[in-house]
């Protein structure tokens, strides 16, 4: 299906209207989340950002840039750069050519765990270090569906210790924000920190860079809530939305209504894919072949695509089946897109790599392994759309509705209430049928209605629009109502 025919528009007298974007310190924050290992040299990556730009993305998030121990999240030394860089000053170089192109620049810092023999930092900084240590880690589910113990190769950090504290902020935060060109941190495993000293690390950094701001990382097997605690307390300026990520989790919504309430409304980011979950290709593909993959867990659907069958690309797969795959994962990036505030995606997923991205192991040979779509072009279109309206950017009170699990294709959408009465509805039809929706009480008492589409946005009274909207498989419903009746 062309992008064109995507959309749907039940306002069939009202004319097209250009999508004008809004202000931009109005806009929502886009972040591509990228491992460094994809890429061969700085210049590879250069032409990448630049790429990224394009699509609409405006903030580059990297992985760990300091000099790895065992992964870039198994940190060796805090005040040396990876490989890829080798200097300080050919990161400053790279991360001013970042700024220069209008994007926001944010380092990924493992506050939470490094190496065991891990230069510059004091063996007493670690918890029970004279007891050899506490081996970080979370509770994980395996392939066959068993709770397990996940370690990560490193060592827990206690961040209550005030040396450490103003380790981070001496020797880390400030120095990459001063000499460095770096304005955003992402909390790494932030769940996992002291509240006192996480609330003194970005206390102070804001105290001194009030243009600085952070993203706590809260993802997990956990309430949402509990593990934004330590943010919360710390005063992040932006959080995670596990909604998407868990698609089909049982108490994630009402979750992520109790992060909106207990944060303030601070805006929250959809996670449509990145380094810790499955690249969205292999997601849809295991909704297309749901038949043979119903209730296996992302450990599990790896192993039965990765290591039985041997895929690696899309292009190992039959033309259908492609385009089966990429029109699923057109539908989800329109649903992750409009959610929240915020957006992040893995690199590559415009791409559609097809494999799970490894910290350990994913490199240029993996990058590499792209299908040729038109998924860049209409991720650009739906980000033109997030862009053009305030509803878009901005929390409310998120309500889904129709099925979620991959077995059970069809309409699935939600309702998401803003604070001043508007409504916005974002609803997709990833079944093999049509099917209609109706629009709920609260939006038929607007007054008008936009529907948006790839080249504008039709206007209409609320009372001029059907009882009953249909979509074709394949169709998104992208709709904002206004205003009293």
């Amino acid at each position: 299906m062309h992008n064109d025919q995507i959309f749907v528009n039940p306002c069939s007298n009202a004319s097209l209207k250009p999508n004008r974007p809004i202000e931009t310190r109005s806009q929502g924050k886009v972040y591509a989340d990228v491992p460094l290992n994809f890429f061969a040299d700085i210049d590879s990556l250069k032409n990448y950002v630049g790429e990224l730009k394009s699509l609409g993305v405006n903030v580059l998030l990297i992985l760990p840039h300091f000099l790895p121990g065992l992964s870039a999240y198994v940190v060796r030394d805090y005040e040396q750069p990876c490989p890829l860089f080798e200097t300080w000053e050919a990161f400053a170089d790279f991360m001013l050519y970042v700024k220069d192109l209008g994007m926001d620049r944010m380092i990924d810092i493992p506050f939470n765990h490094a190496d065991w023999q891990v230069e510059n930092l004091k063996r007493k900084w670690f918890k029970k270090h004279d007891k050899k240590g506490i081996e970080a880690g979370a509770d994980d589910e395996d392939a066959d569906g068993n709770r397990v113990r996940v370690n990560w190769g490193a060592f827990e950090l206690d961040n209550s210790n005030p040396e450490l504290q103003n380790y981070w902020l001496e020797k880390v935060i400030f120095p990459h924000i001063e000499k460095l060109h770096v304005n955003a941190v992402r909390i790494d495993a932030a769940w996992g920190l002291d509240k006192k000293g996480l609330k003194h690390i970005v206390g102070e950094t804001r105290k001194r860079f009030g243009h600085v701001w952070f993203l706590a990382e809260n993802l997990g097997m956990a309430r949402l809530l509990k593990l934004a605690e330590s943010s919360i307390a710390a005063g992040a300026q932006r959080f995670f939305n596990n909604m998407y990520w868990y698609t089909g989790g049982i108490y994630i919504p009402s979750d992520v209504y109790r992060l909106y309430k207990r944060s303030g409304g601070m805006p929250t980011c959809s996670i449509y894919s990145s380094h810790d979950t499955l690249m969205p290709a292999m997601k849809a593909l295991a909704r297309v072949r749901s038949d043979e993959v119903e209730g296996l867990n992302d450990k599990a659907i790896v192993r039965k695509f990765v290591q039985y069958e041997k895929l690696q690309s899309l292009r190992q797969l039959d033309l259908d089946t492609q385009k089966a795959v990429i029109e699923l994962m057109k539908l989800d990036f329109a649903l992750a897109a409009l959610m929240s505030s915020d957006l992040m995606f893995a690199a590559g997923s415009e791409k559609a790599l097809f494999e799970r991205i490894d910290v350990l192991r994913s490199g240029p040979a993996e990058f590499a392994r792209s299908l040729d779509t038109d998924l860049p072009v209409f991720m650009s279109e739906i980000l033109q759309i997030k862009f053009s309206h305030k509803c878009f950017n901005s929390e409310g009170v998120l309500v889904p509705f129709g099925s979620w699990k991959a077995a059970e294709p069809g309409i699935r959408g939600y309702v998401k209430s803003m604070p001043d009465g508007s409504q916005v509805m974002v609803a997709v039809n990833s079944g093999q049928d049509a099917d209609a929706i109706e629009l709920p009480r609260r939006m038929r008492l607007s007054a008008k209605a936009s529907i948006y589409a790839a080249n504008g946005h039709y206007q209409c009274q609320v009372s001029d629009l059907p009882d009953s909207i249909e979509l074709q498989p394949g169709q998104i419903l992208v709709l904002i109502s206004e205003g009293k009746a």
